[in-house]
């Protein structure tokens, strides 16, 4: 990685994103679906993360 991140960053975010969906969940009983609105659009913000450090 030239950009200096590191090889773990990608593994930190899902597992921060699959830990919040458990917790809103399990304690804060949010229907599943909108856990999985607030997944994509989540995704969707780190994509377009993603693909401006690329363009860097």
């Amino acid at each position: 990685m030239s950009n200096g991140k590191s090889p773990y960053v990608d593994l930190v975010v899902f597992l921060a994103v699959l830990l919040t969906g458990v917790v809103l969940a399990v304690v804060a009983h949010v229907p599943i679906g909108s856990i999985a609105e607030l997944t994509v659009g989540l995704s969707a913000l780190y994509t377009a993360y993603h693909q401006k450090d690329k363009e860097s």
